[in-house]
């Protein structure tokens, strides 16, 4: 199996696995500072442990250089993926994509607590279309009408799923930790607005990655080193700031109680080691996803973390987390032909790139090497 397919299929399973352990994980009942039972609702300390993956790739990124430097070269193809030189990567390039991905991150955890895993990874489809927007402000991309189309459909799909989750919400009860429409509604919508950063994010990224030819596993360890500095910060003060509900779900009514935390996880080994596993996984997440957005762009990247919805779609349905709902599935097959239909504006894109570049192979440089020297002697005479 090629690398970059096996690389490809780890970053659906690893995206899959977050949003499960995170939905898990915050409908736990665990014991607060106050000695009663809490949910654990705490999206700074998921977005801190994400940027500690995110770190970890900096320790692995050193560590496969130390070990190419005393070789004395470069083996193997994939750690020439992995360390390219990168003489005009600046780190401080990694801060605005960083701040836009501990905003967004703090609003998506939130909006997976008060919503359904499966809203949760269908609403994230609506990336596509700020990613399209954006790569036309940024890349200087062109959106064809079959983009603008691909973007009009997805639209409708995601205000569908919104719409129907409104309605469901009063009888599909099983993992939802507040059960008046409003809640859901808010959710829904916080994890629209993080998309959005998340577009502007990942068009920064992509141009960064592809002008700096920075390795994707530097990149992110950046990024996990800014976001640990940036989030901490967030976390002291999201300790000590009030909240309303559905956001005070903590002994002390604030967005997110790190002293609920540390007791919480004194006797619950589970949930120990489902963060451990989480924070391992945003690893390899976040680093597969810069290496697809540099050797291919955001808009790939999100169509394939769009394939994760099929694997959430049937655990949910197994371990009977959700109830199987027509109207939302019908709003799922809307938001699918939007981005397959984008997917084939790609397509039809590539397609015409190798067309062209096919033609212009045909044609002999003349003044290459290995062009054929013009014969000077007179043509012979019939």
């Amino acid at each position: 199996m090629d690398h970059r397919v096996f690389l490809s299929l780890i970053f659906v399973l690893s995206g899959t696995f977050n949003v499960l352990v995170v939905k898990w994980a915050s409908q736990e009942q665990v014991t607060g500072s106050d000695g009663k039972l809490h949910g654990f609702q705490h999206p700074v300390v998921f977005t801190l442990l994400m940027f500690l993956g995110e770190f970890l790739c900096f320790l692995v990124f050193k560590l496969i250089r130390l070990i190419s430097n005393r070789r004395g070269q470069v083996i193997s193809d994939l750690d020439t993926i992995l360390t390219p030189d990168s003489s005009e990567f600046s780190p401080l390039s990694m801060i605005l994509p960083t701040v836009l991905d501990t905003i967004a991150s703090i609003l998506l955890f939130t909006g997976l607590y008060l919503t359904y895993a499966t809203s949760f990874q269908m609403i994230r489809g609506a990336a596509l279309v700020f990613v399209g927007i954006f790569s036309t402000m940024f890349l200087n991309h062109t959106l064809t009408g079959r983009h603008w189309l691909a973007i009009f459909t997805i639209s409708c799909g995601v205000f569908n799923i919104v719409c129907m989750d409104v309605q469901r919400v009063g009888y599909d009860l099983v993992l939802l930790p507040y059960t008046d429409q409003k809640a859901i509604l808010t959710g829904d919508l916080l994890i629209i607005i993080a998309e959005i950063l998340h577009g502007l994010q990942y068009v920064y990224e992509e141009k960064q990655l592809k002008t700096s030819n920075v390795a994707p596993l530097q990149a992110a360890g950046w990024q996990g080193i800014f976001g640990l500095v940036i989030t901490s910060l967030l976390a002291i003060c999201m300790h000590f700031m009030p909240a309303v509900s559905p956001f005070s779900e903590s002994s002390r009514a604030v967005f997110d109680d790190l002293s609920d935390l540390l007791e919480g996880l004194k006797e619950n080994p589970s949930l120990i080691t489902a963060l451990i596993a989480f924070t391992v996984s945003c690893a390899l997440y976040n680093f597969i996803g810069l290496f697809i957005a540099m050797y291919s762009s955001s808009a790939n990247r999100l169509l394939a973390d769009g394939l994760r919805v099929y694997f959430i779609w049937v655990f949910v349905i197994v371990m009977e987390w959700e109830i199987m709902n027509l109207i939302t599935i019908m709003g799922f097959i809307v938001l699918q032909m939007g981005i397959v239909l984008y997917r084939q504006a790609l397509f039809l894109d590539w397609y015409r790139a190798a067309i062209a570049h096919w033609h212009r192979t045909r044609y002999v440089d003349l003044n290459s090497e290995n062009a054929a020297v013009p014969n000077s002697r007179p043509a012979d005479v019939i």
